[in-house]
């Protein structure tokens, strides 16, 4: 199930959010349960700060309630970007690839987008396996933007070639 991030949220997700393990490959680690309750505090207007950007981050949870991780989606006209964190005691049991096959219907059918991309170090072999078997295709290589040094990849997705998939 994916749920509209709440400040509420924060207190069940910190100590996930807080393993390093999720960050090998991007930056964002709360520093305090208070800093991840602000950033949700934001995020619940849906919108950026100069309306520019609709904001839709949801919490991933399983039907029995146990929290797996989060997935969010950043649309500005008709793209969006989206990613995603499964906490590492979740990690391959299909959760990412669950979510992210939820939000990409949503943001086709409901959003109207005509391309989502995503962008991943170019080492994090597991979510570049996943776009690919989503139907992403590469895009393009470069330097990374939030991490000096590192190589990214962004991966696109029209939405005819999703919606044409089983």
């Amino acid at each position: 199930m994916l749920e509209p991030l709440l400040p509420a949220h924060a207190n069940a997700l910190f100590a996930h959010l807080s393993d390093e393990r999720l960050y090998r490959y991007h930056r964002g680690r709360p520093a305090n349960l208070a800093e991840l309750e602000e950033r949700f505090r934001k995020w619940v207007a849906r919108r950026s700060p100069d309306g520019s950007q609709a904001w839709l981050n949801y919490a991933v949870r399983r039907v029995d309630g146990v929290y797996v991780g989060w997935v969010q989606a950043t649309l500005a006209e008709h793209v969006a970007t989206i990613g995603y964190d499964i906490f590492p005691s979740f990690w391959r049991h299909g959760y990412a690839k669950e979510a992210c096959r939820k939000i990409i219907r949503t943001l086709f059918l409901e959003h109207k987008v005509r391309r989502i991309d995503a962008v991943v170090d170019e080492e994090n072999a597991a979510s570049i396996g996943l776009l690919e078997t989503l139907g992403f295709a590469l895009a393009w290589k470069g330097p990374s933007e939030d991490m000096p040094g590192r190589k990214d990849r962004r991966y696109e997705l029209l939405s005819q070639r999703f919606i044409e998939k089983p």
